[in-house]
């Protein structure tokens, strides 16, 4: 025999609903009772009326960490903070703008007086315990005594003062954070006009086709690159990498460059200006900051290169109408470290046509979404299969979209400086 299906349960009145919380809850004990009865939001009202509210309202247990209220949620209790503390986050967890509710101070009152939802953060800053007051009780039994509604609106005031407070530290930190990224941004002007502007860089050689680009990391850098024509024969270009990042590399790079240019142009012997630049970066360099550095000295006559290496990259070289591959060059040492090293000065001879390729490792250390880096071999791959015509401009504009697509959106986490240089032989009208 078939049997009847049962009736459906009827809902719940809304004056039994659970609180919004995922803790665990039970009734409160004598000892709360006995500490509620003296609570200054019950001035006024009769212990009666006080135990006959409490005795029904379930105590919520919130762990550390454990969100009690967000943002657009619904609630419909007043929660009273019987031991424990609580954070209130004004727009996002963790966030400063935030605040402490301690033990016999409540929250969600602004959810029961205005009928809205809630609009900030109310987490475990420790384990805690809470009485949940429905707002149907509490306005039925509580909302009808002025010396509550007093008690009510003066804790209501001091938490205002405390949100305020809390504003206003905000807002003095935003203050400072917006003058200091200005300041940043006005030493990322400042670094970036000591880097050469105007290109073409030799506009009084036309022996030479030069082009470079620096992008810091950050604001500023610890990258650069540098050229200048050291006579009616001679030209230097030179790219380099400060160890660390930000604001102090970006000193110690203007430090570096300043003695670099001051060492060229005091015309000493090519193979002194490495060991020179690297006994003044020593003197009093207590942060042990280092310098990597290729420098190359090319006559435009003749097309005699001269190369010297500080421990940096292998430049690439195309020449002959061949593909780009790494020149051989002396591996020399860091600057900045020791004042008893040495360095070797390399000679090739670039044919008109030839085209030199300096750069940093934020190009060939540049990473994806999956932490691979772009490699020496991708980069060859790159300027090697460049849309024509390959000059230093083209190769560079074509690299930089190649790590721009590999990169695809992932934070630059290194400064990125490239120089290319393409011999075009005395004979050039």
């Amino acid at each position: 025999m078939k049997q009847s299906a049962a009736p459906p349960p009827e809902p719940l009145p809304e004056s039994s609903h659970p609180p919004i919380t995922p803790a665990s809850h039970q009734a409160l004990t004598a000892e709360d009772l006995a500490l509620l009865l003296g609570h200054q939001l019950f001035s006024g009202l009769p212990e009666q009326a006080i135990v006959e509210l409490l005795t029904h309202c379930p105590v919520i247990f919130l762990h550390q960490g454990e969100i009690l209220l967000s943002p657009g949620a619904e609630n419909h209790h007043l929660y009273l903070l019987l031991a424990g503390h609580l954070l209130v986050y004004l727009d996002a967890v963790d966030s400063p703008t935030s605040f402490h509710i301690g033990p016999g101070e409540f929250i969600g009152e602004m959810s029961i007086i205005e009928q809205r939802e809630t609009s900030a953060y109310v987490v475990g800053h420790e384990s805690s315990r809470l009485v949940a007051i429905h707002e149907d009780q509490f306005w039925e039994k509580v909302g009808c005594y002025p010396g509550t509604m007093r008690s009510m609106l003066k804790m209501f005031s001091e938490r205002m003062r405390k949100q305020n407070e809390v504003t206003r530290r905000v807002g003095e930190q935003q203050l400072k954070y917006e003058h200091l990224q200005r300041e940043l941004a006005a030493a990322g002007n400042i670094q970036a006009n000591i880097l050469p502007q105007e290109f073409p860089l030799f506009p009084d050689h036309p022996q030479v086709d030069v082009f470079a680009l620096m992008e810091p990391a950050r604001h500023v850098g610890g990258d650069f690159y540098d050229a200048f024509a050291l006579d009616d024969d001679h030209i230097y270009v030179a790219v380099g990498d400060v160890s660390g990042k930000g604001l102090p590399a970006a000193l110690f790079m203007v430090r570096a460059i300043t003695l670099l240019r001051m060492t060229l142009s005091k015309k000493k012997k090519f193979h002194t200006v490495l060991p020179k630049l690297n006994e003044m970066l020593c003197e009093n360099n207590k942060d042990f900051t280092f310098l990597t550095v290729m420098v190359a000295m090319l006559n435009v006559k003749t097309g005699a290169l001269h190369l010297v290496n500080g421990g940096h990259n292998a430049p690439l070289l195309a020449a002959e109408e061949r593909p780009f591959t790494p020149l051989p060059v002396p591996k020399g040492a860091l600057l900045g470290v020791s004042e008893k090293v040495l360095f070797e000065v390399a000679e090739y001879q670039l044919n008109p046509g030839d085209t030199l390729f300096l750069y940093t490792d934020g190009v060939t250390e540049c990473e994806n979404e999956r932490q691979h880096f772009f490699s020496v071999g991708q980069m060859q791959a790159v300027l090697n299969t460049a849309v024509p015509p390959r000059t230093p401009h083209a190769l560079i504009t074509q690299l930089r979209q190649a790590l721009h697509d590999f990169s695809q959106g992932t934070p630059q986490s290194d400064d990125i400086t490239m120089l290319a240089l393409t011999y075009l032989g005395d004979g050039v009208p």
